[in-house]
């Protein structure tokens, strides 16, 4: 190797060395600063909204789920047959009890049954004529009781066809509404045949279970309040009315009748739905509540932030705590804390998902 050329070599050696020792410095340099500012750093606080807890009246009370009953309800089927002639009702009419629905063809019925007359006033007439000439001692015992009994015979044949003709014409047995129309003109009918349904509909029954251990504590009369599905937001008010007789013998637990009286001025609520039920008992006072926001529902316990200061850096800082807590029965958007809080604690009710604990909080303007 040539002078020339190694002194080259020696000369790239010292560039090389001065650039990637700079560049190490350079990343040292900024490392030592990236620690020191993120051991000075502090996050800003998080808005939250937060509510204070205080003490009020509870409504002790046992929920459980029930099913709507009609008071009355049953399937209309003829007990003769016979083609339909008239359909005096449409789906989902209200209709009164003794309301003719459909009519069966009466023809043969009726021409039978003017033929039981006739022949009833005949027999009349001779029990009539019989009974006179045995008073006057020119008939005898025999012969009246016979023109009697054929009389009987008459009124008996007379009333059996005058039934049978009203079979033929299906009523409604109460009030209620009827279901979907099941028959045709002209179509024939044989017994237990069904042509719709009806259902009394107001009131309505409320069907639920109860564990024989809640016995004591219930009574008929209690109130009870009902809510459905379908319609949220609203609730049914209504009484227990009926135990039933026996408690399960799988279950243990026993069935729970209420009455929903005058609450189905529109005829919404329907037999076979689902009914989340609420039976009221006793009321507490000085219970704790919080809204069901503001609890955090996990595996190992339930908790809520609350509102607390600690002291940094000769400052007084407010700071959300995690503080675990034992919950009871919730009653709409309130759940009721038997345990970890105390009355005037504030706790946070929006704004949960951006705390852990002991991070540094801004109490939202105008919140409680």
């Amino acid at each position: 190797m040539t002078p020339a050329l190694k002194k080259r070599f020696i000369i790239t050696g010292i560039v090389l060395a001065v650039v990637f020792g700079g560049l190490l410095a350079y990343h040292i340099f900024m490392g030592m600063m990236m620690q020191k500012y993120l051991k000075n750093f502090a996050p800003p606080p998080a808005t939250v909204n937060v509510v204070t807890v205080s003490q009020g009246e509870w409504q002790n009370s046992y929920s459980t789920v029930g099913n709507l009953v009609a008071v009355q309800g049953t399937n209309i089927s003829p007990q003769v047959n016979g083609t339909v002639t008239k359909v005096l009702f449409n789906s989902g009419d209200y209709v009164s009890a003794g309301q003719p629905l459909i009519i069966l063809d009466t023809g043969i019925l009726a021409a039978q049954l003017a033929q039981a007359i006739a022949n009833e006033r005949l027999q009349k007439v001779n029990y009539v004529r019989a009974a006179s000439l045995y008073r006057q001692g020119v008939m005898s015992q025999s012969d009246f009781d016979t023109a009697r009994s054929n009389y009987a015979q008459a009124l008996a044949t007379t009333e059996q066809g005058q039934q049978t003709l009203n079979q033929k014409i299906l009523a409604a047995p109460f009030a209620g509404r009827v279901g979907i129309r099941q028959v045709s003109l002209g179509q024939y009918l044989n017994v237990g045949d069904v042509v719709t349904n009806i259902q009394q509909l107001d009131p309505i029954y409320a069907n639920f279970d109860v564990p024989q251990q809640f016995l004591q504590t219930m009574h008929v009369g209690q109130a009870v309040e009902f809510t459905v599905d379908t319609f949220p937001g609203q609730v049914f008010k209504g009484k227990i009315t009926a135990f039933n007789a026996q408690v399960g013998t799988d279950t243990k637990a026993i069935t729970v009748q209420a009455t929903i009286p005058n609450r189905n001025p529109k005829m919404r609520l329907l037999p076979g739905m689902m009914t989340n039920v609420r039976v009221l008992m006793n009321m507490e006072k000085s219970v704790l509540s919080v809204p069901q926001q503001a609890v955090s529902y996990t595996l190992y316990g339930n908790s809520i932030f609350v509102v607390a200061t600690e002291q940094k850096e000769g400052k007084t800082i407010t700071i959300a705590k995690v503080v675990p807590i034992t919950t009871g029965e919730q009653i709409g958007n309130a759940v009721r804390v038997n345990s970890g809080l105390k009355a005037g604690d504030q706790v946070v009710i929006d704004g949960q998902v951006k705390l852990q604990d002991g991070s540094p909080i801004k109490i939202m303007t105008g919140a409680n």
